[in-house]
């Protein structure tokens, strides 16, 4: 009985949907540029990073930790090169490893001496620490052990400040093995020495305990509004050798303090192997590095910075990044000596194409020379287009294959110190079952020099808007307004874009809201023509029916299509809206600001209804904010392809399940069914509720995968148990209770 009952019921099920697209990252279509194929090329960018080192899958070879501080967002890659080689390997299973609520700054470093690498990140004025407590062996893992980092200063206990803007240096200072912190003050002119009690009072190297050792370590000042350094400008109050050794002194009663200097970066390494740490500081308003000599040849003898390079390094390239450049000291070709890498620490108004500087150190570990390598470090390897990338597939050429255009918020432009928003265009020169995207050009059609709008945040829709068998193209920029340009290469030919007039609707009024306009030309009301639905900074969906015969004439409906709103508890969403036909139904995903994706359903024949939200968080995807998503099926299988554009302004590449298994939502969502914790790890716990046990006797617990693929089959013997999940790799899967009468599909993050 049972048995014909499920056979029933599971053939019902794989006809129909699990909530989700069952998208999948992938790294499967080759990306081609100069010639050369990218080795990550759906990594998804880089603009304002830091570098950390740390054995991301334990073969005994430092990897790299990468925090990008654009939309606070982990990268890691695998170090696959040889001694002396630099081959990395983006590997995004690790990134999970890390705690999501990183923001500002995250360095990596061993501050309890156990030989796992540890998390200094940003919090609240100060810092917190999350602790390795993986096993060292197979995985990492953190747990915040410091929930706010103090010092002990004028006879009390206080938060260590460190600014949000700056990155400190932590490192041993001392050279008693446990962790100091080198770090700007409040008056940001002179750097602080915190020192690290740790082995004074426990003889070990495994605590955080602070004190205020000196507020003028180095015995220089920076200039309040430039990055001017003056040597030796410390000698009184509170910076005098007296006071070094006396940090409860009077000399802690400082008075006034001076305006804030805006931002510095500071990195504490050995340049000369004397035994005394000196200084890089990068500064705010500023395109160069400073590096600081210091002239002691012993720790704590409040030795003072002897001479300076203001174009660090003067022996190679040096650094011009604008502005706010932060160095980073990490071994990037694995030969056992640390080389550097330069970023700027901001999140605006610096380069965000080539903006990852690397220098090989062909020196010695504590006596470095740092030899200029490239611009483009890591980022040579993949699609990156500056600040948010906005991807759209379209026929250029006509040859029946969806090439890949990728626009963006905005390129900086060195001449100018402006963005402007450029759209890369990706030929595909591959086949219908086996695409490959060739780099063309960064400005399709020169469309950034004819003067549209404000220059920023291009986004092109395409549909054949004046029956002429060829798709036309209407584009969205930053004002918010919509303009027609008329493809004019002819049916089957390249296309040609080179006219542009502003987008009326049917009354002769601009098509306007506010700001952001992401449009999409759909037959959404599947009458044979192109429709269009613009996606709005509010997160809603405006909504304009094409009524004309032959040439478009569009006609404003509503700004709230289908009830939609992306923004939740924000006052901003910026909806980007990809419609796709799945089997004649429309199903609707929606990238988002907070970066999640949406998808929708109900939309055929419910035009004036509410849509129907089945997930905010497609597949947990998030690979940073202001999401937009670009959906086809390429390779001509049952499968379509999703390429996810960020604010970073690189793009991931998503393969969905099958397309007879996306859509539908959960068969049932009874209340008394619980699955906890979710997500999970080693372990869930699924609860039947108050289930009799004559119906347990029926029930069957099935576990899939997203694609519906069965991995295990349960037979519970009471209303709550456990399942060991180590079997399992992380990712999403379904968990369906199944009887005679029903099935009950719950969603299981394995993380």
């Amino acid at each position: 009985m049972f048995k014909k009952s499920f056979l029933i019921i599971f053939s019902f099920l794989s006809a129909t949907s699990f909530a989700q697209f069952g998208f999948e990252r992938i790294n499967s279509i080759d990306v081609i540029k100069a010639g050369v194929t990218q080795d990550f090329p759906w990594a998804g960018g880089m603009d304002f990073c830091q570098f950390s080192s740390i054995d991301l899958d334990f073969d005994g070879v430092e990897d790299l930790f990468v925090f990008d501080r654009t939309c606070d967002k982990v990268l890691t890659f695998l170090q696959k090169g040889g001694p002396g080689e630099s081959n990395y390997e983006y590997a995004p299973q690790y990134e999970s490893d890390f705690p999501a609520d990183l923001h500002h700054w995250a360095l990596l470093v061993d501050y309890n001496c156990d030989g796992k690498k540890d998390i200094f990140t940003y919090h609240i004025g100060a810092a917190r620490v999350f602790m390795n407590t993986g096993d060292g062996l197979t995985e990492n893992d953190f747990v915040l052990s410091e929930p706010l980092v103090r010092e002990n200063t004028l006879g009390g206990e206080a938060p260590l400040y460190l600014s949000p803007a700056d990155i400190p240096a932590v490192v041993d200072v001392d050279g008693d093995t446990d962790l100091d912190i080198l770090a700007f003050g409040v008056s940001g002119t002179t750097v602080y020495y915190f020192k690290n009690l740790s082995q004074e009072l426990y003889e070990n190297c495994d605590s955080l305990e602070f004190e205020r050792k000196n507020e003028c370590w180095g015995r220089f000042k920076e200039d309040i509004s430039s990055n001017v350094v003056t040597l030796w400008d410390t000698l009184v109050s509170p910076c005098r050798d007296i006071d070094f050794d006396e940090p409860e002194g009077p000399h802690r009663e400082i008075g006034v303090r001076q305006d804030r200097h805006a931002g510095s970066t500071v990195l504490g390494l050995e340049m000369d192997d004397s035994g005394v740490l000196d200084l890089i500081l990068g500064d705010i308003s500023y395109n160069s590095l400073t590096m600081l000599l210091n002239t002691g040849d012993e720790v704590n003898a409040n030795s003072g910075m002897d001479s300076q390079d203001n174009s660090f390094p003067s022996t190679s390239v040096s650094v011009d990044l604008p502005i706010f450049p932060a160095a980073y000291h990490v071994d990037i070709n694995n030969d056992g000596i640390r080389d550097l890498v330069v970023s700027p620490n901001s999140k605006v108004g610096s380069e965000n194409v080539e903006s990852v500087w690397s220098y090989i150190n062909e020196g010695a570990d504590l006596d470095p020379d740092f030899i200029y390598e490239q611009t483009d470090f890591l980022q040579e390897e993949m699609i990156e287009v500056g600040t948010s990338s906005l991807p759209v597939f379209f026929d250029h050429n006509g040859d029946g294959l969806k090439d890949l255009l990728v626009s963006s918020f905005g390129q900086y432009d060195t001449e100018t110190e402006n963005l402007n928003s450029k759209i890369a265009y990706y030929e595909n020169v591959g086949t219908a079952e086996a695409p490959i995207f060739e780099f063309i050009t960064d400005d399709y059609q020169d469309i950034s020099t004819l003067e549209i709008g404000e220059n920023l945040t291009f986004y092109p829709t395409f549909g054949d808007l004046d029956g002429d068998g060829d798709e036309d193209m209407i584009l969205g920029e930053f004002l918010g307004y919509c303009y027609y340009m008329e493809n004019t290469g002819g049916a089957g030919s390249p296309a040609i874009f080179n006219t542009f007039i502003l987008l009326l609707d049917s009354d002769g009024a601009p098509i306007i809201q506010s700001t952001y306009c992401y449009p999409s030309l759909v037959d959404i009301d599947r009458d044979g023509d192109s429709d269009l639905v613009i996606g709005r900074r509010s997160g809603k969906l405006q909504f304009l029916e094409n009524i004309g015969v032959g040439p478009y004439n569009f006609e404003h409906i509503t700004y709230d299509f289908g009830g939609i709103d992306v923004s939740g508890t924000a006052t901003e969403g910026f909806a980007v809206p990809q419609f796709v036909d799945v089997d004649g139904e429309y199903q609707l995903l929606v990238g988002s600001k907070r970066g999640y994706v949406f998808y929708f359903d109900d939309i055929d024949d419910n035009l004036d209804g509410t849509f129907h939200l089945v997930d905010s968080i497609v597949d947990d995807l998030n690979i940073g904010t202001y999401s937009a998503p670009a959906v086809t099926n390429i390779n001509n299988n049952n499968r379509v392809e999703m390429v996810l554009g960020n604010r970073r302004g690189g793009v991931a590449l998503y393969q969905s399940a099958p397309t007879s298994n996306i859509s539908l939502v959960e068969y049932s969502n009874e209340d008394e069914i619980s699955i906890y914790p979710n997500p999970a790890a080693n372990n869930v716990t699924i609860n039947l509720g108050t289930i009799g046990s004559n119906e347990l006797k029926h029930t069957q617990i099935n576990v899939s995968s997203i694609s519906g693929k069965l991995l295990t089959i349960i037979t519970p013997h009471a209303n709550s148990f456990s399942i060991d999940l180590r079997q399992f790799a992380k990712g999403v899967y379904l968990v369906h209770i199944i009887d005679d009468h029903k099935i009950i599909t719950k969603k299981l993050i394995i993380e």
